[in-house]
């Protein structure tokens, strides 16, 4: 069984003028180990284009990255057992026990290289978001991936402080300038 994770990013109608954005990113994991099985990613973002895939072999600790838009060209990497795909990895790090001051390596693959993610976690703190007024943890990952959300400075993530660990703010220094990310509306599956 595989939990499926989709994350899709749209510019407004004012930033579309300017900047079209487009992005749909897949990630399907492994019910108990979140290790992720698959990852696509199909961007769109001004005049960069990018449709890819990572077909993840836990058993040959491999991965295999297929670009759709070079006639499914492929390429076969070596990974650690514990590698996850760059949305995979935010759903694991939620899961994980976290200490405000004590760092937390997770490895990723984007396709192209393994990297070994640091992420900070910094402090406790009250966030207010169109969702609500939330009680979080603020961490500080070391991100590097293509297309728009290429670090160009430090990136912020705020996750609920609770069981639950919802991302619900995120602060980044783009291409293109900068950009925030709310939760706009929270639903919980229940009676």
């Amino acid at each position: 069984m595989v939990y499926k994770t989709t994350s899709t990013t749209r510019s407004n109608q004012f930033i579309s003028l300017i900047y079209p954005v487009h992005d749909v990113i897949e990630s399907y994991m492994d019910i108990k180990s979140l290790y992720p099985y698959r990852y696509r990613a199909r961007q769109s973002e001004g005049s960069f284009r990018s449709d890819k895939e990572i077909i993840f072999n836990r058993e040959s600790n491999s991965a295999t990255y297929v670009n759709h838009r070079s006639a499914g060209k492929q390429k076969t990497s070596e990974i650690s057992q514990g590698t996850h795909d760059p949305l995979s990895v935010v759903y694991y790090f939620r899961t994980l026990p976290i200490e405000i001051g004590k760092d937390i390596y997770i490895d990723v693959f984007d396709g192209k290289k393994n990297w070994s993610i640091l992420v900070q976690v910094l402090k406790k703190e009250q966030v207010w978001t169109p969702a609500g007024t939330f009680n979080t943890i603020k961490v500080k990952p070391q991100m590097k991936f293509e297309g728009l959300f290429v670090n160009k400075g430090d990136v912020y993530i705020w996750f609920t402080d609770d069981n639950l660990r919802i991302p619900v703010k995120m602060e980044s220094k783009i291409k293109i300038g900068n950009i925030t990310a709310m939760l706009l509306e929270k639903r919980l599956p229940g009676p």
